[in-house]
């Protein structure tokens, strides 16, 4: 395989795996938050006998930040649904090229999703929440974020693949 092709890979690989340790630490500490925001909810409502009127809509955002910075974990270790059956029963080569097609599909979509992400952050900067006084543009801005670290997963995903597809060993060995 040519230096640029290997440089590039590696250089998309590096920053993948960084932003895969944020969204591993992210959401750790959105699942702490939820389960803090919710068992609050819960003391206080049952032990106090006094709700508090702001943690179910904390909880919401919380979830919806999980969802998008969840996501590229998710999408790397291919904890999505996706049917198997042709991929399956695809030799290596075609199987990989398989692979790059739907990579691609993947990227185009999340470049869209991203884009509409993004401009619905920017309407919803002028609406607050309704028991607190937030912006909703830092609930949508999960959107184009966990878009854009999907899109960088699926980069590297997508070079790796096409590397398999032309290789002479598709497990990883040179195109002669």
């Amino acid at each position: 395989m040519p230096r640029v092709i290997r440089f590039c890979m590696d250089a998309t690989t590096r920053l993948a795996n960084g932003g895969l340790l944020a969204c591993r630490v992210a959401t750790i500490a959105l699942m702490a938050a939820i389960v803090a925001v919710i068992s609050a909810g819960v003391f206080w409502r049952y032990v106090l006998n006094d709700a508090l009127a702001w943690t179910e809509e904390v909880a919401k955002y919380l979830l919806v930040w999980l969802t998008f910075v969840g996501s590229p974990l998710a999408l790397r270790t291919g904890g999505h649904i996706a049917v198997e059956v042709l991929p399956g029963i695809l030799p290596p080569r075609l199987r990989n090229a398989l692979q790059a097609v739907i990579l691609s599909v993947i990227i185009t979509v999340l470049l869209v999703l991203g884009q509409q992400g993004w401009g619905l952050a920017l309407n919803a900067r002028i609406q607050t929440a309704a028991t607190f006084d937030l912006s909703l543009m830092w609930v949508m801005l999960a959107v184009p974020l966990g878009s854009a670290l999907m899109v960088l997963v699926s980069i590297d995903m997508l070079l790796r693949s096409l590397a398999a597809a032309v290789a002479a060993d598709p497990d990883g060995g040179t195109s002669r």
